[in-house]
């Protein structure tokens, strides 16, 4: 698999003398560099205890006079082809389609023996969509993959390792359902600086915890699908009285939705447990629309860490859980041209704080995403909380690394006092995965700037401006100032253990934020991860404590600061 060469050779011989057959592939890249090709080969390699394959391969084939590589998955089983596919578009590979490639009985040898490619990536712009394979389904929900780095990749779009799907027995009607399972344990211990304001309650640990069930059932039927995803929960820890918890795990509220579909079983000083629907939604595709209605996750914009271009429930840059991101009630329209373009309407539902389903607290908005040469872009427009909101989006590759910018121009954002001035954040990121000594390396880098942050923080810290408030609480912002520098990586240390490590640095005062974490496959269909998150600088600096007052005797009172180290397990079933 680290021998691309040799696969490109053997592809051209076709005077081997030995018997050939077709068998079905998952094409998941197609490009016109090898260089490219190889980069996405090796990354789909390291996967294969994520998507489990028998092998991986390079094939290639010509296109208009073009010389064109492919990397293609190759199933366990022929039978289990259709839902390999599936599971490599769950898994970051959104655009994956089936063909027949040929192979050499008893030999490594892959031969592809179409001359049809739509293409998953910017390349699949010059290609005529009237050739796109008559088995893919366009447009689909989920936006090209963010980088594979554990800890920053779409929740959605990593899906789940090793998903098993199980086959409800007792009748065999046409279309497909499964049903899966994620079991996942997670807790976390932090020390609290002497002068926290929440010391003399929770003492000089803050200790927290979670136990999760993920009930995942999907149902596909000609072109109708149907998925509903129900989580019970159990959380315990004292932060729980304080309203809030360590902050890895991800609570989410349904008093501000459409639907209410949480309900709370339990509740103490220090546990509750609850049940929620968070998938429950219902999808008409054919080759060149999609119908989505009810509960369902959407991602925009291509940040790393910061996410400027995604205000639907974005994960914050030092989330642990990444599985799945929180979904909205809405309408999701989708359109696939003849040139590769394709376009989505979306409206999300809300309520406002009276309980009135409210245009004023609804998102309305319109997304174009197209190709202009090497270049691919995005164009959005949209109404979010009665405010305007406009973007764009580009992403080109510069050799083996991808240039990405995301750029926002909103209309104020707090909804009692308008602001009419406008306001633009944004973001610039590299990122690259290479080889390194039979490993696979991954760096990236990412600057952000927001508007709507502050240049200074006062001393002690009273005040935040309205639109700044409205963004924090909403959970589109996780920080106070305006300009940040990210840089990070991973590095693959042995198949089954991997180390990432990320810097966030606050431009204004120079205090970092540090997240370190290992993940290791502690066997077949389990996934533990370890990591700490610290920080540094000086006293009043955003990562460390940030005074918030003072007592009598004139000793600060402050809160954030010191270090926590966390542990997360999960099954997959």
């Amino acid at each position: 698999m680290k021998r691309p060469f040799l696969c490109l050779v053997c592809s051209l011989c076709l005077g081997c003398g030995q018997d050939v057959r077709a068998e079905p592939a998952v094409v998941i890249g197609s490009f016109s560099s090898l260089e490219n090709a190889t980069a996405l080969q090796n990354t789909a390699t390291d996967q294969r205890l994520i998507i489990p394959v028998r092998e991986v391969r390079m094939v290639q084939t010509r296109r208009e006079g073009q010389l064109l590589y492919r990397v293609v998955l190759l199933a366990l089983q022929s039978s289990d082809i259709k839902a390999l596919q599936q599971t490599a578009q769950r898994n970051g590979y959104e655009g994956a389609w089936l063909t027949d490639v040929e192979a050499e009985v008893g030999s490594t040898t892959v031969l592809d023996n179409l001359g049809v490619d739509p293409f998953t990536t910017a390349e699949r712009a010059r290609q005529p969509q009237r050739d796109a394979d008559p088995q893919r389904v366009a447009p689909v929900t989920q936006e090209p993959a963010k980088p594979l780095l554990p800890l920053y990749r779409n929740g959605e779009q990593a899906a789940q390792p090793r998903e098993r799907t199980w086959w409800l027995s007792g009748w065999q009607p046409k279309g497909e359902t499964s049903l899966t399972f994620r079991l996942k344990g997670f807790t976390s211990t932090a020390d609290l600086p002497a002068t926290d304001f929440s010391r003399s309650y929770l003492g000089s640990r803050r200790e927290d915890g979670a136990i999760d069930l993920r009930t995942m059932l999907e149902r596909e039927v000609g072109n109708w699908s149907f998925e509903l995803a129900h989580t019970a929960l159990v959380q315990y820890g004292k932060g729980l009285s304080l309203g809030h918890m360590g902050g890895e795990q991800i609570m989410v509220s349904d008093d501000l939705r459409l639907l209410n579909l949480t309900e709370g079983l339990n509740e103490g000083s220090r546990h509750r447990s609850l049940h929620r629907l968070d998938r429950f939604n219902a999808r008409w595709r054919s080759d060149r629309w999609a119908l989505t209605v009810g509960r369902q996750a959407v991602s925009w914009g291509s940040g790393i860490v910061f996410q400027p271009l995604d205000p639907f429930n974005p994960f914050s840059p030092t989330a642990v859980d990444r599985d799945y991101k929180a979904g909205d009630d809405l309408i999701l329209v989708e359109r696939l041209f003849e040139n590769g373009h394709d376009a989505q309407l979306l409206h999300v539902f809300r309520r406002d704080e009276q309980d009135s389903v409210s245009s004023e607290v609804a998102s309305t908005a319109a997304k174009w995403h197209g190709y202009a040469g090497s270049v691919e872009f995005e164009l959005i427009a949209a109404k979010h909380y009665d405010a305007e909101f406009f973007g764009v989006s580009a992403r080109v590759p510069v050799g083996p690394a991808v240039l990405r910018s995301d750029i926002a121009m909103r209309r104020g954002i707090g909804q009692r006092e308008k602001n009419e001035d406008w306001g633009v954040l944004g973001i610039v990121n590299i990122d690259v995965a290479f080889p390194w000594r039979d490993r696979t390396a991954y760096a990236f880098a990412e600057y952000f700037h927001n508007d709507f942050g502050l240049t200074e923080l006062s001393s002690p810290f009273t005040s935040v401006p309205l639109d700044l408030q409205a963004g924090l609480a909403r959970g589109e912002f996780f920080n106070l100032m305006r300009d940040y520098v990210a840089v990070g990586g991973s590095f693959e240390w042995h198949p089954l253990l991997t180390q990432q490590l990320t810097v966030i640095t606050n431009l204004h005062d120079s205090s970092s934020l540090l997240q370190m974490q290992f993940a290791y496959d502690v066997g077949q269909n389990q996934n533990m991860q370890l990591g700490w998150i610290g920080s540094t600088g000086g006293t009043g600096d955003e990562f460390a404590p940030i005074s918030v007052g003072a007592l009598p005797i004139g000793q600060p009172i402050t809160r954030g600061g010191g270090d926590r180290i966390y542990l997360r397990w999960a099954g997959y079933f």
